[in-house]
C-alpha cells in the first residue's frame, strides 16, 4: 500500500513541481541525526547506541535507513472504556535504506506490551505512562494524527530508541475499497475464514468485503489468535504492494486509482517533500516488493488483565534491530 502510493506521487509531483528541491527537503527532513539509541543490556556503546558490539560482533548504526509506521486502525470496532479512538489492530514499522532501496517491514504484534503515553480525557496533553499493548496507544488520541504520534513513540520505544517521526495510517474499513482497487489480491489462505468462501490452503483473490474479512476476523476464544491474524494482514499487504507494483508496469493507471483509494481512508504527516524523496529512491531501485519480518516473544495471560498479552523477547527484538537498522563492521 505505502509503495504504491509512493510511486504515483512521484508522478503528480514531477508534473509542474520543482521536483529536484522538494527531494532534496524530503531527505534533510526523513533523515535527521538520530538521538541516543539505547542498547541492550549485553551490548556495550560508547557513542549514544551508533557503534555497538553485541554477541562478539561490532555493529554500526546505517544512518541512510529512514522510518514510517503504517497503521491500521479499527475504528468501525468499539472503543475501549479507557479511551476515546478505537485501537490499532496493524503495526508495521517500514525500514527503507535509501542508499540500497531495500525496504524491511517490521510487524509488532498489537499485543505486544510497552510503556504506552496516556494522554487526559479529551485532551492532548500527558495524563501517565501506563504498560500497556500497544495497540491501545491509538486509544489515547484525540484525533487520528495525536493516536498515530502515540503509536509511533510506544513502537520507537520497542525498537530501542529507533527515532519514527512519520506515520501512514489506514482505517481497516478501506481494505475491501483497496482490494478491488488493484482487481482483487491473489493469496494462499492460511486459514479458513467463517461465512466467506476462503478455504485454508486454497488460492483465492480477495475483494471487498471477503478480503477484510480475510484480514480482521479472528476467533477471540481462540489462544494465539491474534498473532494468526497477524501473519494473514502480513500476506495480504506483502501480496497487494507487489500485485500493485506488477500491474502498474503495463497499467500505471491503477496507481492513480489505488492512491485516490487511500486518500479517502488514510491520515499521514509525510508531505509533498517527503514522499517524493521516498518516491525517487523506490523507482530509483526499482523497488518491486518489500520484506517483512515479526518481533519475536511469547503470548501469555497476566492474572491482572482478562486481555491476552505479548511479551517481546529483547534479545531476538535487538537483534532485529540491528539486523534492520546497523551494519556489521569487519
Amino acid at each position: 500500500m505505502l509503495i504504491a502510493a509512493i510511486a504515483i506521487i512521484l508522478v503528480i509531483i514531477m508534473v509542474g513541481v520543482a521536483a529536484a528541491c522538494l527531494i532534496n527537503a524530503g531527505r534533510s527532513s526523513l533523515l535527521q541525526e538520530a538521538a541516543t539509541v539505547e542498547t541492550s543490556e549485553d551490548a556495550v556503546s560508547h557513542d549514544d547506541g551508533k557503534t555497538v558490539t553485541y554477541n562478539g560482533k561490532t555493529y554500526r548504526l546505517n544512518e541512510n535507513v529512514t522510518s514510517i509506521c503504517v497503521i491500521g486502525n479499527d475504528q468501525e470496532s468499539s472503543v475501549p472504556a479507557e479511551g476515546f479512538n478505537g485501537q490499532a489492530d496493524v503495526i508495521m514499522v517500514m525500514a527503507l535504506d535509501t542508499e540500497t532501496g531495500e525496504i524491511t517491514g517490521i510487524s509488532i504484534p498489537r499485543d505486544s506490551m510497552v510503556e504506552v503515553n496516556r494522554n487526559y480525557h479529551g485532551s492532548d496533553k500527558l495524563y501517565d505512562t501506563k504498560r500497556l499493548q500497544i495497540s491501545l496507544a491509538y486509544a489515547y488520541g484525540t484525533s487520528d494524527e495525536a493516536s498515530s504520534e502515540l503509536v509511533c513513540t510506544a513502537a520507537s520505544r520497542i525498537l530501542y530508541n529507533i527515532p519514527i517521526n512519520y506515520y501512514y495510517t489506514i482505517s481497516m474499513s478501506g481494505i475491501a475499497a483497496l482490494a478491488d482497487a488493484v482487481d482483487g489480491v491473489t493469496v494462499e489462505a492460511l486459514e479458513t475464514i467463517p461465512n466467506t468462501s476462503i478455504r485454508e490452503g486454497e488460492t483465492v483473490i480477495l475483494y471487498g468485503k471477503e478480503a477484510l474479512r480475510y484480514v480482521q476476523w479472528r476467533d477471540a476464544t481462540e489462544y494465539g489468535s491474534a498473532l494468526d491474524r497477524q501473519a494473514r494482514q502480513q500476506q495480504f499487504v506483502s501480496a497487494l504492494a507487489s500485485q500493485a507494483l506488477e500491474t502498474a508496469k503495463s497499467n500505471p493507471s491503477v496507481l492513480v486509482d489505488l492512491f485516490n483509494t487511500m486518500s479517502a481512508y488514510s491520515t499521514t504527516n509525510l508531505g509533498a517533500a517527503e514522499f517524493s524523496y521516498l518516491a525517487s529512491i523506490v523507482v530509483g531501485h526499482g523497488v518491486e516488493s518489500l520484506d517483512l519480518t515479526s518481533l519475536q516473544g511469547e503470548s501469555v495471560y497476566n492474572e491482572e488483565s482478562p486481555w491476552e498479552q505479548f511479551i517481546l523477547d529483547k534479545d531476538a527484538v535487538y537483534q532485529t534491530v540491528l539486523d534492520v537498522y546497523y551494519t556489521p563492521v569487519e
